[in-house]
């Protein structure tokens, strides 16, 4: 394929008739101008919406095909393909996949973690989607940092963010029905789970400085760092301080202010926007975009959610489609450091995707392109 040509492309020029010509990757020429057919070796998208691809920059769903239910375990390999395909329908070229390394353990401790790295490396070829790790890093397994450091200078980790989920496990001490589920993802019973808060809590001096190299390591890198479920001003002033230019998350109204006056980028999950507000009561998505104060929707759990919380919001009125879609495509890329993705312009990736939208309230993706390349259609692409 060497291009598309359509008459609802989203360009930086708007929502028009254009032409992407492909060089290999890369989108090498746009023009502006209505068709009524397709130029020999350019895909004819008629109506179809012709999108950016989406930069999913948070996401944790692949955990569900790796350990569908408690020690229930796949191989790496089966669910990676698995997770491709959804991404894949679901308009995501760019997937960051949360893999987080925690004092836990089981699920969440640093041998899971090497077996996404070696899954990834073997499959590279047949994945369809660009599969990068973010690391969701606790800041209490202070046992794993130096193994982190080790991971991000080998090019290994994509995006860094910085979690602490300890003070609440702390607080379920005693309370073995809270803690249940948590044991059983981390593969061991109450007492040794409980035991293992307990130690972790006990080095809670120890963290700052540990953070600090973590941190340090990921900016030479050139990665971004975000900090995780911010419950305050103060804690976002800190992390920022640090270098930590993203939140994600904030758990308060104004802590989301202050990092966009900060000039951080602020992640809030699509599924809060689809579901018409946070399932842990954390502020609304959708207040915060109309607000100023998100910058960056992710599927979080959810893989439909990105495509179907733009539509949403163009269906309420509360953007247009070419001011709502940067928040799942540019504004990701940006935050993560990507300059080549985000937007279809000349010289970038060729990541886009085709939409109908002519049903209300489900746009489905018709197919997706990733680097110049037709990695999914559905029948009914013309």
């Amino acid at each position: 394929m060497q291009g598309i040509v359509g008459r609802r492309v989203l360009t930086q020029q708007g929502l028009g008739a254009a032409r992407l010509r492909f060089d290999d990757a890369h989108i090498g020429e746009i023009s502006y101008a209505a068709a009524d057919r397709a130029d020999a070796g350019l895909l004819d998208a008629g109506d179809l919406l012709v999108l950016p691809g989406i930069v999913d920059i948070h996401g944790d769903a692949f955990e569900r095909a790796v350990m569908p239910r408690p020690n229930v375990h796949f191989d790496y390999g089966h669910a990676l393909w698995d997770v491709d395909r959804q991404l894949l329908v679901n308009g995501i070229t760019t997937a960051f996949h949360g893999v987080t390394v925690s004092w836990e353990g089981g699920l969440r401790g640093a041998p899971y973690a090497e077996r996404m790295f070696d899954a990834l490396q073997r499959h590279a070829a047949v994945l369809g989607a660009q599969h990068q790790v973010h690391l969701r890093f606790e800041t209490h397994n202070l046992n794993d940092v130096d193994r982190a450091c080790a991971w991000i200078r080998e090019g290994r980790i994509g995006f860094v963010a910085l979690n602490d989920h300890l003070p609440s496990m702390y607080q379920r001490l005693g309370n073995d029905r809270k803690l249940l589920q948590y044991a059983d993802r981390a593969q061991c019973d109450i007492d040794t789970f409980s035991q293992r808060i307990r130690d972790a809590h006990a080095r809670a001096a120890e963290v700052p400085a540990a953070m600090a190299r973590l941190v340090d390591c990921a900016l030479s890198a050139g990665l971004q760092v975000a900090s995780h479920d911010d419950p305050d001003d103060t804690v976002r002033r800190d992390y920022d301080a640090m270098g930590c230019r993203v939140a994600e998350f904030p758990l308060q109204v104004s802590t989301a202010a202050l990092a966009r006056s900060l000039g951080n980028a602020v992640i809030f999950g699509a599924p809060n926007v689809v579901r018409g507000g946070s399932h842990v009561n954390a502020p609304s998505a959708l207040d915060m975009v109309q607000a100023g104060y998100c910058t960056v929707l992710a599927s979080d759990y959810y893989y439909p959610a990105p495509l179907h919380a733009v539509f949403m919001m163009v269906a309420q009125g509360a953007r247009s489609l070419a001011d709502a879609w940067p928040l799942v495509s540019a504004n990701p890329a940006l935050a993560a450091n990507l300059s080549d993705r985000g937007v279809l312009a000349t010289g970038l990736r060729a990541d886009a995707i085709l939409v109908n939208d002519s049903l209300p309230g489900l746009p489905r993706v018709v197919a997706t392109v990733v680097a110049g390349r037709i990695v999914f259609a559905d029948r009914s692409l013309p």
